[in-house]
């Protein structure tokens, strides 16, 4: 359409469903890569779950349950493939941390 030959890379898999008040997600690789790790947050009394899919220090994949927050960030870093650093082993500890993770990888600091 453009007039130019442009690269395709790829689209991401995505599922939100609605039960009943409480809203699942999955996102890219939900069931993780061989060779990957994985951070796990189980909180019950909070109707909360959070999984996060690493392949290096790539988030690749999530499923959640519950608390709807920072939905957008968690698919923008699985969609843009963007290397967290030291963001990864914060995030292995505390998932919940993933917008403190996404402002520390994608923002720079500067002065003028």
């Amino acid at each position: 359409m453009s007039g130019k030959i442009t690269e395709h890379h790829g689209t991401l898999n995505m599922n939100i469903l609605d039960t009943v008040g409480l809203i699942s997600r999955s996102f890219g690789l939900w069931m993780g890569v061989d060779g990957g790790e994985q951070a796990e947050l189980y909180n019950p009394g909070e109707f909360q779950y959070i999984n996060l899919q690493f392949d290096g220090d790539c988030l690749v994949g999530a499923s959640t349950i519950g608390k709807t927050q920072h939905i957008g960030v968690l698919r923008g870093l699985i969609e843009s493939r963007i290397q967290l650093g030291p963001w990864k082993e914060r995030l292995l500890k505390d998932p919940t941390c993933i917008m403190e993770a996404y402002v520390g990888s994608t923002q720079e600091l500067g002065y003028a």
